[in-house]
């Protein structure tokens, strides 16, 4: 790459560090959860989305960018040639809140090194990153042979119909697309994924349940209502870690309240299911309805494991290692309770024949398997004519040689055939605030933070990779 061209670029951004930290702390303030439940006209996603969108177009077109509102699935943002354009994809929707939070959920706090508030990592800072590296290019006239374009996504966090739109209406899509939304460097495989529901009678014991807020994660609070005196309750979960659960009387008995611990669903041994905890109380309960106790057997059988060992789809390949099964949402229906599936499957298993099977399982064990589908995995070869170009970049700034690598989360690269997934996560030298709990920080738990020095570093990576791979295509 050329020096003279680089020092420019890495100038520039280390110029434009407070401003750019500065806009990303206007976009995290935006509430801005997916909610279809609540889709009006141009607005798919509901009101705080549309509001979110937008912000960020008009934000676009105050840099001077031209704009488009895909009907409230998406936006674009561009300079140059829209139909020969290299892309950064984006999403502007999060997950919801959860609780506990140390700092204001939407107050994008500054302390420190550190921002703190939803999306500031995940995944409002690539959005931002995008528009600045665009002026970046603008404002230093570097010739470039592609446009540059920023598409911002509305629904990553909830089933990526956002991307599903695009593809479906045969939008015009960039050439290539980097999808910043995991770590460094290349991510060069993505598990194909299973979604769903399983349904079972509750029983006259059992009623109300209520667990999760998001598909996606690991259910960190469970609840139910128990046709048992409070006190019995009590007594039958006196083994177990008293930390771990509430029990409230009510009219009709009593509330049992399970305190999980959360995680992304694509890596669910790092949390403990509420659910499942629920389910391992009830297993002690003195219950009398014989479905209700069904229901607890299933329900906790159906909650144990991370693997898919409950439906018999474990699956295991050396590119993307083994699938996984969360449990993350459980809800009343009726007379039913209602549990969603989220399975995350390794790229060399066929997803017909795990739906399959986990139907059977289901089923077996007295579910009724609802609205099951899957996609397909997602892979790069190492000759892509990408892989090298994006490599080096990471591996000049960093002086690293890690090697691309596979997960279990879905990014736009699963919808988006020319998508690859890029960063932003650091490998080193990522710094913690102090004042949070070690459980707290990550991109879908309470006190997310963004450590500024690391972003900005990876800002350099994405302008050196930009460049790169204007030149190799």
């Amino acid at each position: 790459m050329n020096q003279n061209i680089t020092e420019m670029m890495y100038a520039w951004i280390d110029e434009h560090t407070e401003e750019l930290i500065s806009v990303l702390q206007d976009f995290a303030r935006i509430p801005s959860i997916s909610r279809a439940d609540l889709a009006a006209e141009n607005a798919p996603f509901g009101p705080d989305c549309r509001k979110m969108l937008d912000y960020a177009l008009k934000r676009s077109a105050e840099m001077g960018f031209e704009v488009k509102d895909h009907e409230g699935y998406a936006g674009s943002a561009w300079m140059g040639d829209y139909n020969n354009a290299l892309g950064i994809i984006g999403h502007l929707d999060v997950v919801p809140l959860g609780s506990g939070w140390v700092y204001p959920p939407y107050g994008a706090t500054r302390t420190g090194d550190f921002l703190i508030g939803r999306g500031v990592a995940d995944n409002k800072n690539a959005c931002v990153m995008g528009l600045f590296l665009m002026r970046m290019f603008k404002e230093l006239n570097i010739p470039l042979r592609h446009g540059l374009r920023v598409i911002f996504g509305m629904s990553e966090e909830t089933g990526m119909q956002d991307m599903a739109y695009m593809v479906e209406k045969k939008e015009v899509l960039p050439v290539l697309s980097l999808v910043p939304d995991a770590g460094f460097p290349v991510c060069k495989a993505q598990k194909g994924s299973m979604s769903g529901y399983v349904s079972i009678e509750s029983g006259k014991d059992l009623a109300n349940i209520y667990a999760g807020e998001a598909v996606n994660i690991v259910p960190p609070e469970a609840t139910i209502e128990v046709k048992i005196p409070a006190g019995e309750m009590k007594k039958a979960i006196a083994g177990l870690d008293e930390k771990l659960y509430d029990v409230e009387e009510t009219e009709s008995g009593c509330k049992l309240i399970a305190h999980g611990r959360p995680c992304h669903a694509a890596a669910p041994w790092g949390g403990l299911n509420a659910i499942h905890l629920l389910m391992d109380a009830l297993k002690r309960a003195p219950l009398k309805c014989e479905q209700s106790k069904k229901a607890v057997d299933a329900m906790f059988i159906f909650t144990d494991g991370y693997y898919g060992e409950c439906a018999d789809i474990q699956y295991e390949d050396p590119v993307s290692g083994k699938t996984t099964l969360n449990i993350g949402l459980a809800r009343t229906d009726g007379d039913r309770f209602q549990l969603h599936i989220d399975s995350r499957m390794s790229i060399a298993a066929d997803p017909d024949e795990m739906q399959a099977k986990l139907a059977a399982a289901a089923e077996k064990l007295g579910f009724r398997a609802d609205k099951l589908s899957n996609t397909k995995p997602f892979h790069l070869p190492d000759d892509h004519p990408a892989m090298n170009a994006l490599m080096n970049a990471y591996r000049e700034l960093t002086g690293r040689d890690d090697k691309a690598y596979a997960i279990g989360g879905g990014t736009y690269s699963r919808v988006i055939s020319t998508a690859v997934t890029f960063g932003l996560s650091m490998k080193e030298g990522v710094e913690r605030p102090s004042d949070i709990p070690e459980s707290h920080g990550g991109a879908h738990q309470a006190d997310e933070f963004l450590h500024i020095t690391s972003f900005m570093k990876a800002v350099k990576i994405y302008a050196s990779a930009l460049y790169n791979l204007d030149q190799a295509m």
